[in-house]
């Protein structure tokens, strides 16, 4: 069971200082961090979430006294708005430090928020933060992964022209099959694709915020699935267009559809394996396929003596010959170099169909490049390529050892807002482009429309330039042409007779980041 915030906070501690002295206090206070689903400070500036389901994330060191537990406080208030009740009983110890999923009946309201976090030592030294970030529904109100969504590895794929699926003749491009043993074939393509599914499971599994296990809600499967949201990525063969893509698949942003089909030939769309080839020259290609491909003096899976033994699942290389073990080794090591690699691209291609990596900084987008090679992937928020190996970043970045996952590199993995993304704890609000407070409307005037037109002066607080204006009756809204914002408190439309209807209306302002206020029965239209 996790602990208690307060609890992991007992646990920090050093020994009190003892004695007295008349020195100035020259120790260091706490420091505190505080983030949204554990994605770092530097992306961290324009954050927009949902109302719930979001995971705010605490971490403390402690300066040169222990932590007082007692004096820690988690709050957090809407900007023109009301404070947030005390949060600290919400949140549990993760391994980084503390987290809290903000539930369902604790949704919050739409606008902008900073959320604080404040402790002291016990030589009362005071360690704080705060951050601030944009509340959001979801477009179309739903969240873009949510249940039920099914990608379908379509291992079956014909489109080289030659009878039957591509994939069989892309294992014996590697050496990983022989045409001449089909039994030994079939069992390693067995290995394979479950292998595929295995690195892609990890991929898409835990986020970066700590407080969830489960995987993102998304179900990989290599079986044609019966009904509902399939998306369909065809798996084999080489590059139609002939050229050397390996994986293509448009963005689909907020997966906005669920029924997307990557199995085309001209323009080419799915995964294409044999163009993994491409890399037969880098030494961590070499060492994993070589002893397997016949071009290169190697025997194929399937041609060795001791091949059926070796892929026998009772085999114990633990307890066998020399000979046995090193044909063991070579056997295995091409299988799972193959499947990571695979599994990255795999894992890669299935994000662009469920929408990452849209194009700028939250909410706008995700950190993805608006052009070139770097177009829908990861960029660093000042438009450069990331320096960690992940997953999202553009195939030109990518050598075989990145995608394996071998030597010094990890398996490619996805960046944090990524995984948020796709744990439906972010939103894409394109109109969130600064952080604002929500607008008041206080008056109109003229408030009566005298004549066959009139300019109409509205006053309030925090209009931003420049709001949307609207009247608006029951079953009629009247959009204000020639919006003017003048200052912060004031702004002018205009309201053409022609173009209305007679009653009594609301008075609608919209800020540019889709906040609003409304005046209520405030234009008489005679």
């Amino acid at each position: 069971m996790k602990r208690t915030l307060l609890a992991l906070l007992a646990v920090v501690t050093l020994p009190l200082l003892t004695g007295s002295t008349c020195q100035p206090d020259t120790g260091t206070a706490p420091s505190v961090s505080l983030t949204l689903n554990g994605i770092p400070s530097s992306m961290n500036e324009l954050l927009v979430v949902p109302p719930s389901g979001f995971v705010v994330n605490l971490s403390f060191s402690q300066g040169s006294a222990a932590l007082d537990p007692a004096t820690l406080q988690v709050g957090g208030s809407r900007w023109g708005g009301a404070a947030l009740p005390p949060l600290e009983g919400l949140f549990v110890q993760t391994e980084g430090g503390a987290a809290a999923e903000i539930p369902v009946e604790f949704a919050l309201e739409l606008g902008t928020y900073t959320v604080y976090a404040l402790i002291r030592d016990e030589d009362d030294r005071l360690g704080a933060a705060s951050l601030s970030f944009a509340v959001r529904p979801f477009p179309a109100t739903t969240p873009p992964i949510g249940e039920g969504q099914q990608i379908w590895l379509d291992f079956e794929a014909d489109r080289d022209g030659i009878p039957g699926p591509d994939f069989p003749l892309d294992l014996q491009s590697f050496g990983l099959a022989s045409a001449g043993a089909p039994a030994i074939a079939e069992t390693v393509r067995g290995m394979v694709i479950e292998a595929v599914l295995t690195r892609v499971g990890e991929a898409y599994g835990p986020d970066a915020s700590g407080i969830s296990e489960d995987p993102v809600a998304v179900t990989f499967t290599a079986v044609p699935p019966g009904s509902g949201d399939v998306t369909r990525i065809c798996v084999g063969g080489e590059d139609p267009a002939g050229g050397s893509t390996i994986g293509s698949v448009p963005i689909d942003i907020n997966n906005g559809n669920r029924n997307d089909v990557a199995c085309g030939t001209i323009p080419p769309t799915g995964v294409f394996p044999r163009e993994l080839l491409v890399f037969q020259n880098q030494s961590s290609f070499q060492a994993a396929f070589d002893p397997l491909r016949p071009e290169r003096g190697g025997v194929p899976i399937g041609a060795g003596p001791w091949d059926l033994w070796v892929l026998d699942a009772q085999f114990d290389p633990d307890n066998t010959l020399p000979e046995l073990l090193l044909r063991y080794t070579e056997v295995m090591t091409g299988i799972e170099t193959f499947a990571n690699a695979l599994g990255s691209i795999v894992a890669h291609e299935s994000a662009h169909a469920l929408g990452l990596v849209p194009p700028g900084a939250p909410g706008l987008g995700l950190f993805g490049g608006s052009d070139g090679a770097a177009f829908t992937h990861s960029v660093n928020p000042d438009g450069s390529t990331p320096s960690g190996n992940f997953l999202m970043k553009a195939g030109n970045t990518f050598n075989f050892a990145k995608l394996a996952g071998l030597g010094s590199y990890g398996a490619p993995v996805f960046r944090e807002i990524e995984l948020a993304y796709l744990h439906d704890r972010v939103v894409l609000a394109p109109k969130v482009q600064q952080l604002l407070f929500p607008p008041t409307v206080t008056e109109i005037s003229p408030s009566v429309l005298s004549g066959s037109w009139a300019v109409v002066t509205i006053t309030g607080e925090a209009f931003a330039a420049t709001p949307d204006v609207r009247v608006v009756l029951p079953g009629f809204a009247y959009s204000a042409p020639g919006e003017t914002w003048l200052s912060p408190e004031q702004i002018t439309a205009w309201v053409v007779r022609s173009q209305v209807i007679p009653g009594l209306y609301d008075v609608e302002v919209t800020n540019p980041d889709g906040q609003q206020d409304v005046l209520p029965e405030a234009f008489w239209v005679p």
